[in-house]
């Protein structure tokens, strides 16, 4: 985020307050509210407080925190499971204090992880706790040509041994090619699965995201995807207009209209993410005409989305 000019900070509690209460404008409930997602959530003072109002606001059916695990104790589980939470996502860096220092670049102390991951499944309620890892991790390579480190079966043995009895859902999650504008050369290369090992498209026009999200970053800045952390795809800002008007207005009608006429590959950001195959099972593009019918009419003049390639 630094390398890319992005400032970083703490979602103010009034910010917070405002998406949530602009949720309730929509007709239906959400399915969820993810928080935590470019950041460790489990950083800013005012996360149980937080997810206390989504909670009792009632705009989504389940409240879920993404997390490291690296910062949970004791105190923050209880306020976390009391304020209404009704899952956590536990990312894990590494299986051992080494391979989380070669793949995370910190320190942790990993029997005390462990210690306060146990307690909050002792304490977790109906909070539904899920565990992961990735199958492979690339360390930081002594040489160019250093290969990522593979989960032996010993290790694989070891996760679920480990976490196995102290969370709700565990899984190896497999490493796909979906972020975009990474410096892997193997970026645009589709794997033949995706994360879960589920079969895949080779490709898709349309990407299911962007009919299916609003990511509100800490200060307001609105994505349709969660997973553009370079901010090329904004749509609004939350901090000055309401959420249904984001998610009615014509800057994310284009974007859609862009993609159902098999523009995305002329989307900055977009062309270069494997996400839609990868990352979802939804697949549009037999839809694609049908759609279009239903999205609306386009800006006036060429599509602002669309990147002229001279």
């Amino acid at each position: 985020m630094k390398e890319a000019g992005l400032k970083r900070g703490y979602m103010e509690m009034g910010l917070f307050k405002k998406i949530v209460d602009d949720l309730s404008e929509f007709e239906d409930k959400f399915k969820k509210i993810k928080i935590g997602n470019h950041g460790e959530p489990t950083m800013h003072p005012l996360l149980p407080e937080m997810i206390a109002y989504a909670k009792q606001k009632d705009v989504a059916e389940i409240i879920e925190v993404f997390t490291n695990g690296s910062k949970l104790s004791p105190k923050l589980n209880l306020a976390m499971v009391e304020a209404g939470l009704d899952r956590i996502n536990i990312s894990l860096e590494g299986l051992t204090v080494e391979r989380y220092k070669e793949v995370a670049g910190v320190k942790v102390d990993l029997d005390e992880m462990i210690a306060n991951m146990t307690h909050l499944y002792e304490n977790r309620g109906d909070c539904k706790i899920y565990i992961k890892i990735v199958d492979q991790t690339s360390a930081l390579k002594k040489k160019p040509d250093d290969a990522p480190h593979v989960m032996t079966p010993k290790e694989r043995k070891l996760f679920f041994d480990t976490y196995g009895n102290i969370c709700d859902e565990i899984y190896i999650e497999k490493i796909v090619p979906q972020w975009a504008l990474t410096q892997e050369e193997e970026q645009n290369v589709v794997a033949l699965t995706g994360m879960y090992d589920q079969p895949i498209e080779r490709y898709k026009e349309v990407c299911p995201f962007i009919f299916m999200y609003l990511h509100f970053n800490w200060d307001g800045k609105t994505s349709p995807c969660t997973l553009d952390w370079p901010r090329k795809v904004t749509i609004g800002d939350v901090s000055k207009e309401s959420a249904i008007k984001i998610w009615e207005g014509q800057s994310l009608r284009d974007l859609q209209i862009a993609q159902l006429e098999g523009k995305r590959c002329d989307v900055d950001f977009c062309n270069e993410c494997s996400a839609p195959m990868v990352c979802c099972t939804e697949n549009f593009d037999p839809y694609m005409e049908s759609i279009l019918k239903k999205v609306g009419p386009p800006s006036k003049g060429p599509n602002p989305w669309v990147v002229v390639k001279s």
